[in-house]
């Protein structure tokens, strides 16, 4: 078997570097917010199986030659990762200790360090979603995937050594079982462990053993033109409908994975024939576009320089980038990425008298991943070196803690397992004649009202969930947890005496993402509650900055550079505000409830000034801090929900006897 896959072991195939292109060209599209490119996040995906393919191949030829050593193994590998990754990271190091403020700064390093010691999937896993909204001011997000790379390399060789010394003819069954596995626990865990399934070896190994399939001929190589034109084109069209037909929405990894693998597969496969020759293949004639080929040359490079730039770009502006910033963005990553394929990877790359001994790279390798570790190690002890900034923009930034102090306390974190009867009531000890339910939009207007009902001897109960908006029957995609958690919530509130009900969700978020399993169900929540005989105020949306890492960052990162703070202002969504604006106002007057519309108090001209009075509106960059919900509160709701009342009409005369 190892035989027979030693003869593709030989040569270069420049298709390859074409399919690299393509991932690259759709992961750097995607990340920009290109149009239409909504699933080009498996470019990562591709290099998976390309990865499998190109190292399985290389060991097997070695293998069968009884030529492989670990050692040289591991040496090619830190020549081909180690050099760049080094250089870009130590470069970013500086961009971040220039532009990240404190706490920033130390989850920055937390997360170099991870990079430099290979688990960048596990840190991610812990701290954060690639599809979150926050995840996008991660400078080094983006090396997750080598985490999950250098772990398989640190297993595969191993097992593949001992096969092939003791069960030879067990090869094809072990990776095929290895295989199998890894694809089972991607489609079976994802639902309810999407996190851990998107980030972990266990549930992504088997896309880069897709490629080892491939590489050591567990599949007959095909026969013929016709086969090997038939499975490029189709390999080639599954990588485009999920680079141009997934979103961040598609579950994924999971069965949606398939596509991109197995097309990646394919189209590897489509050049291994016998008969044609690759150069006569559809595919290769499409994947050998010169344009294709130079960035699957630079690849790496570009892979590692994009997503810093973005950020660090997202950082200083915290607006949404321009087509004129898109485009110089790309230019400069590739430029950047060019002159380090030169300058650094391939000086590394070169062995003999003109290049470096092993000796030397595994010394230089060694002290440049330490340095990076110990670099990080000292920025987090530092604390993020507050030094750097004066005190008035570290108070700003301070602004991030400034959250309801009962969300541990009574918010739930949206997993389904909470109810009624676990919620709190805030303000006197009186039965609540006000109820907030919502998503965790609600869960600092519950703390502030709670404080002006306990003035007015009231009280307030917190119904809010994170994830899980106040719409009955809103379900996720196999994942129906928020359904059972309103359905449970609802058929109590409809048992309970009438009380006012406001309703605070994210509502741009879910109008964005899942339009169509929202405002029927939202709409489902307000005529049931008040058929119920509630009371039921409809709260507008609070606009947002997705782009920035933090309302509070921006606005202190704005009065580091000498600015006054109260002049700050961001460009939000207005189309959007205003027609989500106008959805609730219609479905809210269709069933008798009061609407009581936010933006106006935020937001003038397109922009909106998150700064007043002294203090932060916003604590990260779209939930109103506590500061910004007692002011909405107070001249919004208050009035609403406890009405001064009116006594004009007494005059000024004498009190009659």
């Amino acid at each position: 078997m190892l035989s027979h896959s030693a003869k593709p072991g030989e040569g270069y195939r420049p298709d390859l570097d074409g399919l690299r292109g393509i991932a690259v060209a759709a992961v750097v599209a995607y990340h920009l917010d290109l149009p239409f490119v909504t699933g080009g996040f498996v470019g990562v995906d591709i290099f998976f199986v390309l990865s499998g393919f190109l190292i399985t191949r290389l060991i097997a030829a070695e293998l069968s030659a009884g030529t492989f050593s670990i050692a040289r193994f591991y040496e090619r590998r830190i020549r081909r990762i180690v050099p760049a990754l080094v250089f870009v990271c130590a470069c970013t190091t500086v961009a971040a200790m220039a532009f990240l403020l404190p706490d920033e700064l130390q989850r920055y390093a937390s997360s170099l360090m991870a990079a430099a010691l290979s688990y960048s999937n596990v840190w991610f896993f812990q701290h954060s979603g690639y599809f979150d909204p926050g995840s996008g001011t991660q400078p080094l997000l983006h090396t997750w995937s080598l985490g999950i790379e250098e772990q398989f390399y640190v297993v595969f060789p191993l097992v593949l050594m001992a096969v092939f010394r003791w069960w030879p003819r067990a090869l094809g069954v072990t990776v095929w079982l290895a295989f199998a596995a890894s694809l089972v626990a991607s489609v079976v865990f994802l639902p309810a462990h999407p996190m851990a399934t998107f980030y972990l070896l266990h549930s992504r190994a088997w896309e880069l053993l897709a490629g080892s399939i491939v590489a050591l001929g567990l599949l007959p190589r095909p026969t013929s033109r016709l086969q090997s034109e038939a499975a490029a084109a189709l390999g080639l069209t599954a990588i485009a409908v999920a680079i141009f037909a997934y979103t961040s929405k598609t579950p994924f990894p999971g069965a949606a994975a398939l596509l991109p693998c197995v097309g990646t597969a394919m189209a590897i496969w489509a050049g291994e024939g016998r008969s044609g020759g690759p150069e006569s293949a559809f595919g290769t004639r499409v994947l050998t576009f010169r344009p294709l080929m130079l960035l699957g040359l630079i690849s790496y490079s570009l892979y590692l320089w994009h997503w810093p730039l973005i950020v660090f770009t997202k950082v200083l502006t915290a607006e949404r980038l321009s087509g004129i910033e898109q485009l110089a963005l790309a230019t400069v990553a590739i430029g950047l990425a060019t002159a380090t394929w030169y300058f650094v990877e391939q000086p590394f790359r070169s062995r003999g008298s003109a290049g470096y001994s092993p000796s030397a790279i595994f010394k230089g390798g060694t002290l440049g991943l330490g340095a990076l570790t110990a670099s990080a190690a000292i920025l987090v002890g530092l604390n993020g070196m507050p030094q750097r900034f004066p005190d008035a923009v570290l108070q700003i930034a301070a602004a991030q803690a400034d959250a309801s102090p009962l969300r541990e306390k009574c918010h739930f974190h949206g997993d389904g397992k909470r109810s009624f009867d676990d919620t709190c009531i805030i303000g006197d000890d009186v039965a609540p004649s006000v109820i907030v339910y919502g998503d965790s939009h609600g869960a600092e207007f519950s703390a502030a009202l709670g404080e002006f009902a306990k003035a007015r001897h009231a009280s307030v109960r917190q119904i809010t969930a994170s994830g899980c908006p106040p719409a009955a029957g809103f379900t996720f995609p196999a994942d129906d947890r928020c359904e059972h958690y309103n359905s449970g919530i609802i058929d109590r509130l409809t048992a309970i005496s009438p009380a006012t009900v406001v309703l605070a969700t994210y509502s741009l978020a879910w109008d964005r993402e899942y339009p169509d399993q929202f405002w029927p169900s939202f709409e489902r929540t307000i005529a049931t509650l008040q058929a119920a005989g509630h009371r039921v105020v409809v709260l507008g949306p609070v606009p947002d900055l997705p782009e920035a890492s933090g309302i509070p960052a921006a606005v202190a990162r704005w009065t580091a550079k000498g600015r006054d703070p109260n002049d700050f202002s961001f460009k939000y969504g207005a189309k959007q505000v205003h027609a989500v604006e106008a959805r609730l106002n219609a479905i809210a007057t269709e069933h008798g409830a009061v609407f009581v519309p936010v933006s106006s108090e935020l937001c003038s001209d397109k922009r909106c000034k998150p700064y007043t009075d002294g203090a932060v509106l916003y604590f990260d960059n779209n939930h109103l801090s506590m500061s910004g919900a007692q002011l909405i509160a107070s001249r919004l709701l208050v009035p609403v929900i406890w009405p001064e009342p009116d006594i004009s009409h007494l005059g000024t005369g004498p009190v009659p006897y």
